[in-house]
C-alpha cells in the first residue's frame, strides 16, 4: 500500500488541530504545555491514527537526541519514507538557555513537519538514539498503553464530530 505525501501531510494537520482543540485536563495522554515535552506520546497517537486508517502499513518511530547534548532530544514517526513530525515547534517555545546554537539557529520550526527522509532536516539535528517498529494491533506495545492510545483517540476524534 502507498500513502502519498499530501494523505500523510493531511492527517498530519488534522491531528494536529485536535491535540491543539482538546482540553489537556480531559484527554489522555495530551499534557497542559503541548507541544513542549509531548513530541513520543503525541506521535504514538500519530502512529494509532495512521494503522486505523491505513492497518497494513509498518511505522518507524525514531527517538534523536543532540549529538553534543544527549539532554535536548525528540521523537517523530516515518511512513514509506516520508518523516512526520507534529510537536517541532516546542523548539520555538523552549527557552534558549535549554537549547543550543545549532538548534536556535534553525528557528521558527513549523508546527508540521512531513518530508522525505533525505529531504528532512530532523537528521542533521538529532542523531538517532533508538528505532521502533509499529504495525496492526501494536503488538510490541503493552496492552494498558494501546488502552490508553485508544481512549486518547476516541476523545479526540469524538470532539471533531462535535464541531
Amino acid at each position: 500500500m502507498s500513502i502519498d505525501r499530501s494523505a500523510i501531510l493531511n492527517e498530519a494537520i488534522r491531528f494536529r488541530k485536535l491535540i491543539q482543540s482538546c482540553d489537556p485536563e480531559a484527554t489522555e495522554l495530551v499534557i497542559d504545555d503541548f507541544p513542549v515535552m509531548s513530541c513520543k506520546l503525541t506521535s504514538m497517537i500519530l502512529v494509532y491514527h495512521f494503522l486505523k486508517l491505513y492497518p497494513d502499513i509498518e511505522i518507524i518511530g525514531v527517538g534523536g537526541a543532540r549529538p553534543d547534548n544527549c539532554s535536548i532530544t525528540h521523537y517523530w514517526i516515518e511512513i514509506e519514507g516520508m518523516v512526520i513530525d507534529i510537536t517541532g515547534d516546542q523548539y520555538n517555545l523552549i527557552d534558549d538557555d535549554e537549547l543550543d546554537g545549532f538548534i536556535i539557529s534553525l528557528r521558527p520550526y513549523s508546527p508540521i513537519h512531513v518530508a522525505k527522509i533525505e529531504n528532512s532536516f530532523l537528521y542533521d539535528l538529532f542523531k538517532v538514539s533508538y528505532v521502533e517498529k509499529f504495525t496492526k494491533g501494536l503488538p510490541d506495545i503493552s496492552e494498558s498503553f494501546v488502552e490508553k492510545l485508544e481512549c486518547s483517540y476516541l476523545q479526540l476524534t469524538s470532539l471533531e464530530k462535535c464541531t
